[in-house]
């Protein structure tokens, strides 16, 4: 599984290579972005739908039906999720830039990143603690490879296409 995920990370590379989002995707991804994680797995279709989103959000096609008042407070609410799911143990780093209100989430190698993100109480704590540890971008742009990072998402969910 891993190995595909390789491959689609290479088309990011690819200056020729868009993605294509559908509105079906955007459907589930609407959905997905509202769960709660129970494993690593899930929480990776959560990032992934959130990559989605953010991705559509640019464009012409689905500006009427999507927007970042549903997208940045649904990343904090995830980022909050995570550092209160003790119970849970997620294989998920991340790391919150407070001046740029940004979120890095590293997950499966990948790095996504969310800007302007809402700040709640907890993760102005997490911000101040040592557990915020400073990141450098990875440089990869996975918005350009959003729905086949969510397609490839949902099959390892085994969530039909």
């Amino acid at each position: 599984m891993r190995k595909e995920l390789s491959e689609i990370v290479k088309l990011a590379a690819l200056d020729e290579f868009n993605t294509i989002i559908t509105f079906e995707n955007v459907a589930q991804a609407k959905d997905h972005i509202k769960r709660k994680p129970e494993s690593t797995e899930e929480l990776f279709l959560i990032v992934c739908a959130m990559n989605l989103i953010n991705a559509g959000i640019k464009t012409k096609e689905f500006k009427e039906h999507i927007h970042y008042g549903m997208l940045k407070p649904r990343v904090s609410k995830l980022l909050l999720d995570i550092l209160e799911g003790t119970d849970r143990q997620f294989e998920i780093q991340f790391y919150i830039n407070a001046s740029q209100q940004c979120a890095y989430l590293e997950i499966y190698g990948l790095q996504f990143g969310f800007h302007n993100i809402t700040i709640y109480e907890k993760l102005k704590d997490f911000i101040n603690s040592p557990e915020n540890k400073p990141v450098e971008w990875k440089q990869i742009r996975l918005q350009k490879i959003a729905s086949e990072l969510f397609n490839y998402a949902l099959k390892i969910n085994n969530i039909t296409v």
